[in-house]
């Protein structure tokens, strides 16, 4: 109920009277008056005004699923959310709910995790309240080995996501760090659950620093506000993700990964670049020249050999 009083004074401009929501949602004035007190408890800054009602003066900056879904209008992407103010790892409950049969677009997310988590068994530090953490559930129709496309893909949704809302363009970096310049800004970790032959789901993850400040970082790394100088609502940050995650999911379900790819090569901070590729085969170097249809990076060394790499550290070698 407290979600629908807030829909309610949302979608009226200026003060509204008890009269009119209680008429209006069917309850006492009583009861409008607890969900009110209640609403303030979690952050909401509401002015009761005798004779002219309520108003909303701000929202708190919480990512609470009933904010991130007002005004959402997407069809699948965030339909169900799960929120927590902590959690271990938004991808650890994530993969949970998805083994248990949460559908395509579940969406987790929560304001700090004790343990979140990156690529390689790496740490991701994740303040409260100062960044985005979160998980989204899909269900592709692929095979295992063509699932690195999904990083591909989610990294051109939040390239895409943050210059609608900041007005500036991040870099991509093979396989999954968003930049600006030569600093980390995000990242993305994909886990799948599957057959031999076929793709049970997806769990892809991202952490965005968002309003987190430089001792809360790690060496190399950025925030959103670092680059601006401006605080940003993560909220409306979430809700242009996955405004782009349903417009580029379903793109890629009907017209395959090529239009991901080209925007993804505009994008891209390391092709045409000379790059060190580590992965548990070893260490190679050379020219990063092209992304195949897989999503692998394509390497030529020295002596003219093109290798492929689908995973792995990539650092610039010049």
């Amino acid at each position: 109920m407290q979600e629908q009083i807030l829909q309610f004074l949302k979608e009226h401009d200026g003060y509204l009277s008890g009269e009119e929501i209680s008429h209006s949602l069917k309850m006492s004035r009583t009861a409008i008056w607890k969900y009110m007190q209640e609403l303030r408890k979690v952050g909401y800054e509401i002015v009761a005004v005798p004779h002219l009602g309520y108003k909303i003066v701000s929202v708190p900056d919480k990512l609470f699923p009933w904010e991130i879904q007002f005004g959402l209008g997407t069809k699948v992407m965030g339909q169900k959310i799960v929120y927590e103010e902590t959690l271990t790892s938004t991808m650890d409950t994530a993969f949970e709910l998805a083994v248990a049969g949460s559908p395509e677009g579940t969406l987790v997310c929560s304001e700090s995790q004790t343990h979140g988590r990156g690529r390689m068994g790496r740490t991701w530090i994740s303040p409260k309240s100062k960044g985005i953490y979160l998980s989204l559930i899909l269900r592709p129709k692929l095979p295992p080995m063509e699932t690195a496309k999904l990083t591909l893909l989610t990294a051109v949704v939040v390239s895409e996501a943050i210059q609608k809302i900041c007005g500036f363009e991040v870099q991509i970096k093979w396989p999954n760090d968003l930049l600006v310049g030569r600093k980390k800004l995000a990242g993305i970790l994909t886990e799948l659950h599957a057959d031999p032959d076929r793709v049970k789901f997806v769990v892809v993850g991202i952490g965005l620093n968002v309003n987190t400040q430089s001792h809360q970082l790690p060496p190399g790394s950025t925030s959103l506000k670092l680059e601006t100088g401006q605080t940003w609502s993560r909220v409306s940050l979430i809700q242009e993700m996955l405004k782009e995650w349903e417009q580029w999911y379903s793109q890629f379900t009907r017209r395959g990964f090529e239009p991901i790819l080209k925007r993804w090569k505009e994008l891209s901070v390391t092709l045409g670049r000379r790059v060190r590729v580590s992965d548990p085969s070893g260490v190679i170097e050379g020219e990063a020249k092209d992304i195949d249809t897989d999503g692998g990076l394509l390497i030529r060394l020295d002596s003219g050999l093109i290798l492929k790499r689908m995973a792995g550290d990539v650092m610039w070698a010049q």
